[in-house]
């Protein structure tokens, strides 16, 4: 019994979800300030920072452990990244640009369990680190050319599904990429993570899986659209 009893714990340590995230204000907020095409409306969220401030802390009194699931983890640290970019917008608001805050993605000022990361801390160190390019279709940059944000905040039970569909309305949004089967102008976003597709022909494929219309391939003639930076305003 004397060992029995630490091999409990130690087993209710490694698996419980033991630090419970409460999404119901964060999923509300959400709602109250982002419109039905996913653009944050600013002039209303500096009127209730206080309830985005209430929900940064929250989200950063909660530090995900090896217990955890890959789709617990990847729902996390998506809305964990999106919440602090609009506080940072929010912030700094009115401007043009996340580019006019100097070292937007590089500062570490985002308090997380008793420490401060940054924005590329939580992109690159952990979120790329899950395998999942989908990812970086469902991170809220603020730019015109980034993904839109999405109404509710990804959970976790469903976060698979989510993540697809955020790649397929991505990709199939002219503004973002232009599809044809002779030549394609494609999001910025490929060039600069082409390593977590290890190859043309996977962002092929990867395209192609995903979009669900006109196929490509390694003869389609590849460019990369210009990234707009500016703030999303409709």
């Amino acid at each position: 019994m004397k060992n029995f009893i630490p091999f409990l714990l130690l087993l209710f340590g490694l698996n419980a979800f033991s630090q419970t995230i409460d999404l119901a204000d964060y999923n509300k907020f959400l709602k109250d300030h982002v419109s039905s095409k996913g653009v944050v409306n600013f002039d209303k969220v500096l009127k209730n920072v206080d309830q985005l401030n209430a929900i940064t802390r929250s989200f950063s009194k909660i530090s995900p452990n090896r217990g955890w699931t890959t789709s617990e983890k990847k729902s996390y640290w998506i809305n964990f990244y999106n919440a602090n970019i609009i506080k940072l917008i929010a912030e700094h608001y009115p401007l043009k640009s996340i580019n006019y805050i100097p070292n937007a993605f590089d500062d570490k000022i985002i308090d997380y369990a008793g420490t401060k990361v940054s924005l590329d801390n939580i992109e690159h160190e952990i979120l790329r680190k899950l395998g999942d390019p989908r990812v970086h279709f469902a991170l809220y940059s603020t730019a015109i050319s980034s993904p839109v944000l999405k109404r509710t905040a990804y959970e976790p039970e469903n976060i698979e599904k989510e993540l697809g569909v955020a790649t397929s309305n991505f990709l199939n949004d002219p503004t973002k990429n232009k599809l044809g089967a002779a030549v394609s102008e494609i999001s910025k976003t490929f060039d600069w993570y082409k390593d977590d597709f290890a190859s043309l022909n996977d962002i092929i494929n990867f395209i192609n899986i995903h979009s669900g219309g006109t196929k490509i391939t390694d003869k389609t003639k590849i460019t990369y659209m210009d990234y707009n930076w500016n703030l999303q305003t409709k």
